[in-house]
């Protein structure tokens, strides 16, 4: 009678553990077989944007393939990812982990519950409504690097460059920037700093999380790897390492 009870006890003890286990693991799982008519390009998601008068939620398995031109190991950015296609860019925002996903990528990105937001004229695919984005997005390839394009400041502004990793050539930090970290003291947690070159200025966005944050921007000029973004007050750039940034040619 005593080992029944002692049964009992422990069938009772684990039952919620169980129970609790199995609605963890209600999230969806990843996608084994993919309906090649529901593949889209990041070409497709910026023209639903425009035909939808409102916010736009995708609620089928449409799938994504696209290399992470930008991760979050370097701390410029948190919970998100830039990736590119032959089409154009686009922002991945607020994944379930930080550090999920590295620059060279290919993912297949299922974008069911993902919702497309104009952020200040940049476009997101944000995904917070999502339980767990490891299992939405899954890495096809480890190294896929995307080359960026060699372009000015004045190509960027045409506005064919959004969310897409770029080289901005024949530039150097203004004259006002010398001697100032990428973050400067400020309350907020990004900072601005102004690049130029013999015509045009970009500003260059740096999160105080940033591991070069602190680093005194070059006094010299070059060039400059880069996420093109968009925001209320003009095009701005992100730096993904400082290794990128290459300014050791005298200022012009």
């Amino acid at each position: 009678m005593k080992r029944i009870y002692i049964l009992f006890i422990a069938a009772v003890l684990i039952t919620p553990f169980f129970m609790t286990s199995c609605d963890e693991e209600l999230d969806t799982p990843p996608i084994a077989t993919v309906d090649q008519s529901k593949v889209l390009t990041i070409a497709d998601i910026y023209k639903i944007k425009a035909d939808s008068s409102f916010e736009y939620m995708f609620k089928d398995d449409y799938m994504l393939y696209a290399t992470v031109t930008m991760d979050d190991y370097e701390g410029n950015i948190y919970k998100e990812a830039y990736v590119e296609d032959a089409s154009g860019g686009i922002n991945i925002y607020r994944l379930s982990y930080a550090e999920s996903f590295k620059v060279g990528q290919y993912v297949r990105i299922n974008l069911n519950r993902a919702r497309v937001v104009d952020y200040s004229g940049k476009l997101e695919l944000v995904f917070d409504s999502v339980l767990n984005t490891n299992k939405s997005i899954v890495v096809q390839h480890a190294n896929n690097p995307i080359i960026p394009e060699q372009v000015t400041i004045a190509d960027i502004e045409t506005g064919n460059y959004k969310c897409k990793l770029v080289e901005v050539q024949g530039i150097q930090f203004a004259n006002s920037e010398l001697n100032e970290t990428y973050f400067g003291n400020v309350t907020f947690t990004a900072d601005n700093r102004l690049v130029e070159d013999s015509t045009k200025t970009i500003v260059v966005r740096t999160s105080k999380y940033a591991d070069f944050a602190k680093d005194t921007v070059p006094q010299g000029s070059g060039k400059m790897v880069a996420i093109v973004t968009l925001h209320s007050s003009g095009w701005q750039l992100l730096v993904r390492s400082i290794d990128e940034v290459d300014m050791n040619e005298p200022r012009f």
